[in-house]
């Protein structure tokens, strides 16, 4: 029979039951001779081990190598010229439309975006491959260009505080304005119905008078058409009267029957006369008739003028009352705007200052020292610019590796693919640092493509690390597990601790007072390595796990 040693990692004595074996085996040794110098010595060793509570998970091992990104800092201070912001307000007021200009406009800059700012480089402070923290020094800037960019930067403020100040003045006359138009809105709008009856009753009394102007001119025409009538009578009865006397005269002897003669003379006289009046009296009424017509003609004119105006007039009138009615209804709502107006203009005014003050603020913090400082920890990989280029807004300074860029790329089986997904949680573990803990999560998943030497389509996975990651290097190797199954938090031990007998499974349990039993306990999930206690144990209980080695 062998012969057993049994020793501890924590350097124990063996048990005495294992010591009285031991004088067993030696006395039947005897008996046997030389078979026992010819058996080889076994020693079993312990190690304690304890009972741990967490999460147990199975996955997919593949291994990849780490890549570490880069990043960039560009030059982001705004350098630009001061525009300001201009447009033309507006109020709702009197006038001849809703929107009325209100005269005024805030102020725009004059400055433009015409004139290049650029810094000029004086000195480069920094190599590829040197290794870099936030703060140190990357450039040195002239003099000269720094005092020119800045005088800019100075007058950009002055400028723009000029315009804000003409601005909030411009607000206040504007919000005088808007309340004016406000108060005139109301009254016009109280007054609007008879605005509009005035105004068709002045252009409806114009269409009147003339009407009766027109009917008086007819009654006169008439008039004076009867008079001409008869006057023409008259006439033509008093001409019988002159030619009757102009017969009694010529056919009357004067000597004979003188006193016959001169009364028939007389009435031949006083008939002439009568006649001459009437044709005179016929050719004045004719001449007034004439007169009285044109008159008549033309107030018939200015009746087609007036009922046209009247017409007119109306339509005016009532878009009118409706223009009234409704800067009436809206006049509050046309007051708000107005002043909405105006105080979105100052406040345009009031950021373009701000802006053009916190550019002078942040260049004289930003280039305090005439120098530009990393941003970022890292080692410098370009080093884009050189003693006497220029520098503007976007420029690039410098690139840096980025470690929070840093990711493992791993070929997987097209075939496993289905338990793997873009955001998955994966477990890392980098060779280098085998008591560092990685996390990971699966950046990307590419295309299928085929392997002809294996006869297998793979898919190239990214993942990207979490953790510390700046101690690590571009090339690494890396095992990313993408999980598979997982348990929720379970007490657990390794697999070497557990012994199973007869279908039952047992861990050698080291109790408070340093002596060993035999525990019983029912196991669950495994990972391969350590194995789910669903009975038996407790987090934090110590088992041994037995290990033997052979002497010669």
């Amino acid at each position: 029979m062998a012969k057993l040693k049994m020793t501890w990692i924590k350097e124990k004595k063996a048990p005495l039951f294992v010591a009285s074996g031991l004088c067993l085996v030696l006395a039947v040794g005897l008996g046997t001779g030389l078979w026992l110098a010819s058996e080889k010595e076994e020693e079993v060793t312990y190690r304690e081990v304890q009972a741990e509570y967490g999460e147990l998970t199975v996955g997919l091992e593949e291994s990849g190598n780490v890549t570490v990104g880069t990043t960039e800092q560009t030059f982001d201070l705004d350098l630009s010229a001061y525009t300001g912001s201009s447009s033309e307000g507006f109020s709702w007021g009197q006038g001849d439309g809703i929107f009325q200009g209100m005269g005024g406009q805030s102020g725009a800059g004059s400055s433009g975006s015409s004139s290049t700012r650029n810094l000029i480089i004086e000195e480069v402070l920094i190599t590829e491959g040197q290794e870099i923290a936030q703060g140190d020094a990357l450039y040195r800037i002239t003099q000269e260009s720094m005092d020119s960019i800045r005088e800019e930067l100075c007058s950009d403020v002055s400028e723009a505080e000029v315009t804000l100040a003409k601005t909030q003045t411009q607000k206040q006359l504007t919000e005088l304005e808007a309340k004016q138009a406000y108060e005139t809105n109301v009254a016009y709008g109280t007054l609007a119905d008879a605005e509009y009856e005035n105004s068709v009753q002045d252009l409806q009394d114009a269409v009147t008078e003339m009407e009766e102007q027109i009917t008086e001119l007819q009654d006169e025409l008439t008039e004076l058409n009867t008079q001409l009538s008869e006057y023409q009578a008259d006439l033509e009865m008093e001409k019988k009267v002159l030619e009757n006397g102009e017969y009694v005269v010529s056919t009357t002897d004067m000597v004979s029957d003188a006193y016959g003669w001169i009364t028939a003379e007389n009435a031949r006289e006083e008939a002439a006369q009568v006649v001459e009046g009437l044709e005179e009296s016929m050719e004045d009424t004719t001449d007034t008739i004439a007169e009285k017509q044109k008159e008549l003609e033309a107030l018939e004119k200015s009746l087609t003028g007036a009922q046209r105006d009247l017409e007119l007039g109306i339509i005016e009138a009532r878009a009118q009352l409706e223009k009234r009615n409704l800067k009436y209804k809206n006049a509050e709502e046309i007051y708000k705007v107005s002043v909405e107006l105006s105080s979105f203009e100052a406040k345009n005014a009031q950021e373009d200052y701000e802006d053009a003050a916190s550019k002078l603020n942040e260049f004289d913090s930003y280039l305090s020292d005439r120098t530009i400082r990393a941003e970022n920890n890292g080692v410098i990989t370009e080093c884009p610019l050189e003693a006497g280029d220029v520098v503007n807004t976007g420029s690039s300074l410098a690139v840096l590796n980025d470690y929070d860029e840093v990711t493992v790329s791993v070929s997987v089986e097209e075939a496993e693919l289905a338990n793997i997904k873009e955001g998955d949680a994966v477990n890392v573990y980098i060779a280098s640092y085998p008591d560092e803990d990685f996390t990971g999560t699966v950046d990307s998943i590419g295309e299928s493509a085929y392997n002809s030497s294996t006869g297998t389509a793979y898919v190239e996975i990214t993942v990207k690390l979490g953790g510390e990651t700046s101690k690590l290097y571009e090339g690494m190797t890396a095992q990313v597990t993408f999980i598979t199954k997982e348990t929720e938090t379970v007490v657990y031990v390794s697999n070497r601790a557990v012994s199973r007998e007869n279908g039952k499974s047992y861990v050698k349990k080291k109790e408070a007072d340093g002596s060993i039993t035999k525990q019983e306990i029912i196991t669950g999930f495994s990972d391969g390595v350590n194995v789910e206690i669903k009975e038996g144990l407790s987090e934090g209980d110590t088992v041994l796990i037995e290990s033997k080695v052979s002497d010669s």
